[in-house]
This record gives structure tokens, C-alpha cells and sequence, in this order.
């Protein structure tokens, strides 16, 4: 009789969720629809922040690109204008991946904002201002890697401060040369002050801000793309080549390089400013990024 009485009770705990199955399945359904519609919505809205381009600004040419390596990245670049026919450019990657990356990554963008609006502050101070700010929210492990750049249009001078960002390089007279300025990624650590590094541009010169996504994206055999390919990549182009066509030819080697990777790791950004020979640059009417 216990035993009869145990067999029902099994038996009634197998069919249960049978009668149950097709409710639920169709209530995950829905849940997944409905964050895939979520995910999309949200990965179109932040490459539309990123795809906007920075035209027809007289003495720079400027193009920038970023390609995530999942519905949300956590890279992110920004233009200001930053006072007194200044301009700002900054490239930052946010750590880990998805949405909580890509949350970190407006954030950050907001804040960044917030402190560059009077233009008033060197790279060094925005970067260190940054870091107190993005430290007391308390992300735990979390962190942000940014490069902050200062261009000014009067004497073509380009000031830096970096906070973990693979250094930037210099394409000039047919070299490339990395230009050697570091610091600790934001975030991590407070009261962290940064180092500025500033050098005077001429015409024809290139400047690459890339994030680790395009050096260390990997091929079948697990080598990484490198600054030496970079480089090679740089010099090889026709001295007149445009910022937008340097940028796409960027993305597109590291896409030959890496497409039989199952799985790409980490977003790929990148900034390219090239210098021309308009004498006067004028910030001031500079379209906005949010």
C-alpha cells in the first residue's frame, strides 16, 4: 500500500510539470523575445552615438570607429569642443563586457561631459577628476581606461594624459613612433594624479589612438595583431590618405586578421586624427556627441 501510494505520488510529480511545460515555455519565450528586442533597440541606439561623424572642421581631419564585440560594447569616444579654438578628443574602454559595460561606459561619458564643459580643466586634472568620480561610485573590480587628448588649432600642439590606454602613435615623415605616456586605469585607485605629454604637430601628420581591442585581437593560432602590424599597416598607406579611409583600413585588416577566431574577446575603437594644411581650425561649431 506505501508503495502504490509513493508510485502515484511519482508519477503525479513527472506529469505535473508536463501539463505545466507549454505555459512556461511560452512565458520564456516571450522573456527572451523580449530582451533580444531589448538588446537590439539598445545596440542601435549606442552605435548611432558612435557612428556620428565630426565633418568639416577646417585644419583636422578627423574619423573614428568602434565595432563591439557583442550587442553592447563597453568602448566609447568623444569629441568636445574645448574653449579658446581648442579641441578635446577622448577614447576610453570600459572592463569587462555587455550591459553593465556599456551602463559604466555612459556613465563615464556623462561625467567626462560634466568636466569638460568650461574647457577649463589640462588632461592630467579631467583625468584626475575623473578617477575620484567613477572610484566613489564604488563599481567594485570594475574600471575605465581613457585617453584624454587636448588639440590647439593656434599652434597645432597636442597635449595627452592616459589612464591605461595602449599608447597612441605618430605616423610622421613615413615613421611611426609610440608616444610614451601612461598612467593607472580610472576608478581603481583615489587621488591618482596623471602625467601630460605634449608634442607639436605638422602637416600630414597622423595620430592613431587605438584601444587594446585592435592590438590584441587574435588570429587562428592565438597571435595577436600587434602595434608592428599597426605600424606597417600605417606606413603603408599613401601619404595623403584621409582619416575616415585610415580608420576603415584599421578595421578591416584586424576583421582579415581575426575572422577565424570563433569568438572575438574585446571590442575594437579607434581615433584617427590627421593634421592638414588649413590654417585656421575653428571648435566652436563643432557638432556634439552625447
Amino acid at each position: 500500500m506505501n508503495l502504490k501510494s509513493k508510485t502515484i505520488r511519482f508519477h503525479e510529480a513527472i506529469e505535473s510539470p508536463r501539463r505545466e511545460h507549454p505555459s512556461l515555455r511560452h512565458d520564456f519565450r516571450e522573456n527572451e523575445l523580449r530582451l533580444i528586442s531589448d538588446l537590439c533597440m539598445a545596440r542601435e541606439v549606442q552605435q548611432q552615438l558612435l557612428q556620428r561623424e565630426v565633418q568639416d572642421v577646417p585644419g583636422v581631419d578627423l574619423a573614428a570607429g568602434c565595432v563591439p564585440a557583442r550587442e553592447l560594447g563597453g568602448d566609447f569616444y568623444d569629441f568636445v569642443p574645448y574653449a579658446s579654438g581648442r579641441l578635446g578628443l577622448a577614447l576610453g574602454d570600459v572592463s569587462g563586457k555587455g550591459t553593465a559595460a556599456a551602463l559604466l561606459g555612459a556613465l563615464a561619458m556623462g561625467i567626462f561631459r560634466a568636466h569638460t564643459v568650461d574647457g577649463a580643466s589640462s588632461p592630467p586634472e579631467v583625468l584626475a577628476a575623473l578617477n575620484d568620480r567613477i572610484h566613489a561610485v564604488g563599481l567594485d573590480a570594475r574600471f575605465v581606461v581613457m585617453l584624454f587628448a587636448v588639440l590647439d588649432q593656434g599652434t597645432r600642439q597636442l597635449t595627452l594624459a592616459n589612464a591605461g590606454n595602449p599608447y597612441p602613435l605618430l605616423l610622421r615623415g613615413g615613421r611611426v613612433e609610440a608616444i610614451a605616456v601612461a598612467g593607472i586605469p580610472l576608478g581603481l585607485m583615489e587621488g591618482t594624479r596623471y602625467d601630460a605629454v605634449s608634442l607639436n604637430l605638422r602637416v600630414g601628420n597622423v595620430v592613431v589612438f587605438a584601444s587594446d581591442g585592435i592590438l590584441e585581437c587574435q588570429n587562428r593560432e592565438q597571435e595577436a595583431f600587434g602595434a608592428g602590424r599597426l605600424a606597417a599597416l600605417l606606413t603603408s598607406l599613401p601619404q595623403d590618405t584621409p582619416a575616415k579611409d585610415i580608420s576603415s583600413a584599421i578595421l578591416g585588416l584586424t576583421d582579415e586578421f581575426s575572422h577565424e577566431t570563433p569568438v572575438q574577446n574585446d571590442d575594437r575603437s579607434l581615433i584617427v586624427l590627421r593634421v592638414t594644411d588649413e590654417l585656421r581650425a575653428d571648435f566652436s561649431g563643432l557638432p556634439v556627441i552625447y
